[in-house]
């Protein structure tokens, strides 16, 4: 299986809730489009929302940017968002697994890692939890985890270091892992958010004792390029 090196991101805001629009045939390793149902209150399955990605998996720097250059080409819908943002990244650290490169066996998504910014740098981290049948879908799991997911979204209201937070679901119901994206002022204060006092440092409790999710990775990223504003302002830049 192929892993990534770098990252692309393409935020999207609509001011009217529509569905999930189409990505365009491509050359990178993993180009997806997703909705924020879960700030939306939809079904995932429904694809309706107001927030959208477009998270790409690429082979080296060069296809991100590409990525990136070709976005409103890629996926002409997001030229009607009332605000968007792009920027391509590079993975410093990563551990778990996830089924983005390879549906039928999840792994590791990169292939190097590049050295951790220093400190006070900002910061991206992308997680992503799935479910295998076995042989169907245990929903009960995977309502539990939901739950966990929208309490601690919920939690997050002005935690210090924190731009924004968003959760994404894709096409197809559980076929993709769902992802968040956390942009932090720099990594103290994602560290003092993910295992300090409160429920998020409960749900990796429960994730490691009762295995709420069959699969589980994390990401942290550095910025390389970013352009546009996303709530008001660039991101990446505090």
């Amino acid at each position: 299986m192929k892993k990534a090196t770098h990252v692309s991101l393409v935020l999207a805001q609509f001011d009217s809730m529509r569905e999930t629009g189409e990505v365009l045939e491509h050359s990178y390793l993993q180009l997806l489009a997703g909705a924020d149902v879960r700030a939306s209150a939809t079904d995932a399955k429904s694809q309706r929302a107001f927030r959208f990605v477009v998270f790409g998996l690429h082979e080296s720097q060069t296809s991100a940017e590409d990525a990136v250059d070709r976005r409103m080409e890629l996926t002409p819908w997001i030229a009607e968002a009332a605000e968007a943002w792009a920027g391509v990244f590079a993975p410093f650290r990563h551990f778990g697994e996830a089924n983005f490169l390879d549906p039928q066996e999840p792994g590791s998504l990169y292939e190097s890692l590049v050295p951790e910014p220093p400190a006070g740098t900002p910061i991206v981290v992308i997680t992503s939890a799935g479910w295998t049948p076995n042989p169907v879908y245990d929903m009960d799991r995977i309502m539990d985890f939901g739950a966990g997911v929208t309490g601690i979204r919920v939690g997050m209201t002005a935690v210090p270091g924190l731009h924004s937070q968003q959760t994404f679901s894709f096409p197809g119901g559980l076929d993709f892992d769902g992802i968040t994206v956390t942009f932090w002022r720099e990594f103290a204060a994602m560290r003092d958010f993910a295992y300090g006092p409160g429920l998020h440092r409960e749900m990796l409790r429960r994730q490691k004792e009762e295995t709420l999710a069959d699969r589980s990775s994390f990401t942290r990223l550095s910025a390389l390029r970013s352009e546009g504003t996303w709530h008001g302002r660039d991101p990446v830049v505090w």
